[in-house]
This record gives structure tokens, C-alpha cells and sequence, in this order.
């Protein structure tokens, strides 16, 4: 194979693990690039075709469904998936010829589909070469808006019910930028390569080459990966010197961590989560951010702690969600979720929010957090907790967007016990 074939084919081995196997397309990308051997060029190419294919899948699929004398449902994962490839190559990116994409791609089809396979994905490819995008004359409708922006149509209509504008499915396929939060327990400024942001005294962009995880300001633990939102978020939750507090659901340790940061390792933070696996990875990004008054435990969120029982100045209730927000940025997302399963996320938050209520101290404060844009997940267990638990009072809350914040989508409610 020629050397174009390298970086499509780890592209199609991950976009295959996928759909076949249900892995995320981020680890297993990761994992086959780490075993490739290719140069940084080529990984930028098969990330690109990756998560591009996996952003744009519902539109590509409307294409091939047009074009193909074959039903999807009855092309193997193998071939739909270099159809994908092609086709997301042919729409958006420039400077890869057309021949070049289309003769790659039928070598990936002759080595894994049978001896007709060439001949079809060259058909299927030329006649996408040529050929319109096929989406619906309104571009009000549900439908065009569903294939336009590759988003399931459960999605558009939760949106576009809860008075989102096209502009939030726009956004949702642009690419982030990777944001980084200066970790100033370890440095007071960082270098060329990061530009500062105005939506958070600590935020940065990342503007350098290759991954920001082997810049010297990650393995030193100067900068912490978080994006604005989650900075913006513990920003408005009012940490100060000598506090105690508790993180719930803790996991990767991103926010523990910059509490600890605000607190410059005074007080006590205490990092929790369900999952025993997960607790070495908040002790080794706590340890590589030089927190040093941070306890990691066990301890599963939706059970009542007495040990926590009016004990905290702050606590912070970061809950499971469905993680709408974070879709640019896990396309993997859009077709592994489903409208299905909210009222069961929900008992979720408001279990664990249950037991975070009772170990906020008389005038501490209590955090809710997701990652989502769903008011059923967000502004309406506001409104529970207020209900619920009259002790307490909203101080603020605030639903942070993609194309009016130019951050994650993600919601955050402070409250104060009386």
C-alpha cells in the first residue's frame, strides 16, 4: 500500500472498534496510533478522517443512501465505513486529490471486503465526486437540520423544544480549541505556544503543534486540561484559603484540583468517586498538579455518608449526565445516546443531590454541575432542590453554550444554605 493508505487505515480499524465493538473512538484511536509508527503528519490525517467521519456520519449516510444501488443496513462495517472516509474526504478536505482519495479507499475495499468491493466503492466515490448533498428544500425542517449538522432527530427536537436556535447545531460541529487551565501551584505564566483567554484569570489556548500532553507544561503540571466552562463554573463558586470541601463525583480530578489551586493548599478537599479504577487516576493528576491537601476515598454518591454530615464549607455535586454539551468534542455522543434514559439519569442527580444537601454546613455552599444542555437534566432540578430543601437559597446558575460562550456546553447552579 502506498503510504496515503497508513493513516486511512488506522482511521478505519478505529472507526470499525467502534461500531463493532462499542469502544470510544478517542481511546481507541489512541491506542492504534501508539502501535503505528507514523509520522505526526499522517496521526494528524487519521485523526482528522476519524473524528471528521464520526461528526459528520448521519450526513454521509444521507449521500451514500442516495448514490448506493446497495441498502446501508446490508454493506458490512468494513465498507460503509471507507464510503464514509471518501465521502468526508471529497466534502471537506481541499488538499487531498480526488483521485488520490478515491484510489486509497478501493485498496482499503479489495483488503477488506471480497472481490466486488473495489469496483463498488470506486462507483459510489465518482458519483459523490459529482453529486449534490441530497438534503431536504427546507432548511427550517427538522430533518434538514438532522442531516445538515449529522444530528439524531430526537436531538433536534429536544433542542429546538427547549428554544435552541440552529446556531447551537452549527457549533456543535465545529472543532474546539484545546483549552488549558494555568496551574499556578506549579508556574506563574506559561509560553508561546498558550494565548490567553478573557473567559477565566487561568484560561489558555493551546496554539502549539502535535499534543499539548507532551508540551513540558503538562508533564511538569503547569497546566491543567479543562476547558473554560468547567473553569468559569469553579470560578463562580467562591473557594477560598482554609476551606474544607467535597468533590462527589471527582473523577479525572480536573476540578478537586483547581479548588485546591484557589485554596493554595490550605484547607481540605476530598476527592470522591464510585468507581475504585478511576481513584488512581485522580491521585495521579492531583500528584502531577502539586495538590498536596487533597484525600482521595471511595464512596458511591447516591448512598448517605454519615461521616459528611454538615461538615463542609463547599461541596460540589459534578453529576452523571447525558453529556449533550461536550458532543464537539465526542461526536461518539450523537449516536450512543439516546432520549431514552432521562428519567433514570435524573433519579440519579437528584439521589446524589439528596445526600449533597445534607453535608453543606449552616452558610456553605453547594455546587450543581453538568456537562449537558438539557433542562430536564439542568434548570429543572434547580427548581427541585429549591422545593426540596427550602434551607436553601439559588445564588446563581448559569447554562454556558458552545456559539454564545465559545465554551463546552455546561450548567452550573451555586446555592447557600441559610
Amino acid at each position: 500500500m502506498s503510504s496515503l493508505s497508513k493513516p486511512r487505515e488506522a482511521a478505519l480499524k478505529a472507526l470499525y472498534r467502534c461500531e463493532k465493538d462499542g469502544a470510544y473512538l478517542n481511546i481507541a484511536l489512541r491506542d492504534i496510533l501508539a502501535s503505528s509508527n507514523m509520522e505526526p503528519r499522517d496521526n494528524a490525517l487519521a485523526t482528522n478522517i476519524a473524528f471528521g467521519v464520526m461528526k459528520n456520519r448521519l450526513f454521509l449516510d444521507n449521500i451514500i443512501a442516495n448514490i448506493s444501488s446497495i441498502k446501508l443496513k446490508k454493506l458490512s462495517v468494513w465498507i460503509i465505513n471507507i464510503l464514509r472516509m471518501g465521502i468526508f474526504e471529497l466534502r471537506f478536505l481541499d488538499r487531498i486529490p480526488e483521485s488520490a482519495t478515491v484510489n486509497e479507499c478501493v485498496r482499503l475495499a479489495r483488503r477488506y471486503g471480497h472481490s466486488a468491493s473495489g469496483g463498488f466503492v470506486n462507483a459510489v466515490l465518482r458519483k459523490a465526486a459529482s453529486s449534490g448533498d441530497f438534503l431536504p428544500d427546507d432548511t427550517e425542517n427538522d430533518e434538514y437540520i438532522s442531516i445538515k449538522y449529522s444530528m439524531p432527530l430526537w436531538l433536534v427536537d429536544l433542542w429546538k423544544s427547549q428554544g435552541h436556535s440552529t446556531e447551537l447545531f452549527k457549533a456543535m460541529n465545529d472543532t474546539p480549541p484545546v483549552m488549558v487551565r494555568l496551574n499556578t501551584l506549579k508556574a506563574k505564566g506559561l509560553g508561546e505556544d498558550f494565548e490567553k483567554m478573557a473567559d477565566s484569570e487561568f484560561s489558555y489556548r493551546y496554539t502549539g503543534s502535535g499534543s499539548v500532553e507532551n508540551t513540558e507544561e503538562f508533564k511538569s503540571g503547569a497546566i491543567a486540561i479543562q476547558d473554560g466552562a468547567s473553569q468559569r463554573a469553579i470560578s463562580a463558586f467562591g473557594i477560598e484559603n482554609g476551606m474544607r470541601v467535597l468533590d462527589l463525583c471527582s473523577a479525572p480530578g480536573g476540578k478537586s484540583a483547581f479548588m485546591a489551586q484557589l485554596m493554595d493548599n490550605t484547607g481540605e478537599v476530598i476527592s470522591c468517586d464510585i468507581h475504585s479504577h478511576k481513584l488512581t487516576l485522580i491521585e495521579s493528576n492531583l500528584k502531577r498538579l502539586g495538590v498536596t491537601n487533597a484525600r482521595v476515598m471511595l464512596n458511591d454518591a447516591t448512598v448517605f455518608c454519615p461521616e459528611f454530615a454538615d461538615r463542609f464549607d463547599a461541596v460540589l455535586a459534578d453529576v452523571p449526565c447525558s453529556g449533550l454539551g461536550v458532543i464537539r468534542r465526542k461526536s461518539d455522543i450523537k449516536w450512543t445516546k439516546s432520549e431514552i434514559g432521562n428519567d433514570e439519569l435524573v433519579k440519579i442527580q437528584r439521589d446524589i443531590l439528596s445526600n449533597a444537601v445534607k453535608y453543606v454546613k449552616h452558610g456553605g455552599k453547594l455546587m450543581y454541575s453538568t456537562c449537558t444542555i438539557n433542562k430536564i437534566e439542568n434548570e429543572d432540578n434547580t427548581k427541585w432542590i429549591l422545593a426540596s430543601f427550602p434551607e436553601f437559597f439559588l445564588i446563581e446558575q448559569k447554562q454556558l453554550m458552545p456559539h454564545t460562550d465559545g465554551t463546552d456546553g455546561f450548567f452550573y447552579a451555586v446555592f447557600e444554605r441559610k
